[in-house]
């Protein structure tokens, strides 16, 4: 079966940024609903923390999340992620089938870009791109669809260290490969965090 994936990108408060284990309260509560498949991950921006955190849990599939989001526990949710948030309470939440399961969730580094196209008419070339990238990382790069936006794809890749990742994008096998993309689409976000695991398994 292929899980959906929640993706919460949010504006980090102080005191999340000195310890993003606060947003443990709120994990708690959502690793209770019905559908949910633990761990959850968690991290703030490496290049700047005080702009993103991000919050990553896998689900059965989008109604199991839509049915925790229209109960009765969700207030103690957003309650338990309040600390977390930053002054303006910026947040991005997405929803996304990865073809493959996340292994580079697991990595030192983890990259989380998210890009629209340019014209839907990109899309199959984009798709054939970003496919090839996937198979040649043997998945350690997935990319998928939102279900919020037909147009927009987050992409998730494992690296060592930000700087192998700036190393692989201008190798001579890649770089034309990723100029024809960014060629197609918008970059929306592109960052990376060290992400940690709740509960720790």
């Amino acid at each position: 079966m292929t899980l959906t994936t929640e993706i919460l990108i949010f504006e980090t408060s102080e005191e999340f940024r000195n310890d993003p284990g606060i947003a443990i309260p709120a994990s708690d509560v959502a690793l209770k609903a019905k559908g949910v498949h633990p761990p959850l991950y968690y991290g703030k921006q490496i290049e700047e923390p005080s702009t993103w955190g991000y919050i990553i849990l896998n689900w059965d599939d989008y109604e199991s999340h839509k049915a925790l989001m229209d109960g009765p526990t969700y207030p103690d949710v957003i309650a338990g992620l309040k600390s977390s948030f930053g002054g303006s309470a910026r947040t991005e939440m997405y929803h996304v089938k990865f073809p493959a399961p996340m292994i580079a969730l697991e990595k030192p580094v983890t990259e989380v870009a998210i890009v629209s196209l340019k014209a839907p008419e990109n899309r199959a070339a984009v798709v054939d791109i970003l496919t090839k990238f996937s198979e040649a990382s043997k998945n350690m790069f997935v990319f998928g669809q939102t279900r919020e936006d037909e147009n927009k794809y987050v992409l998730i890749a494992g690296w060592q260290t930000i700087e192998e990742h700036l190393e692989a994008g201008a190798k001579p096998e890649v770089a034309p490969a990723r100029e024809k993309l960014l060629s197609l689409v918008n970059k929306e976000h592109l960052y990376h965090t060290k992400l940690l695991q709740y509960p720790k398994l």
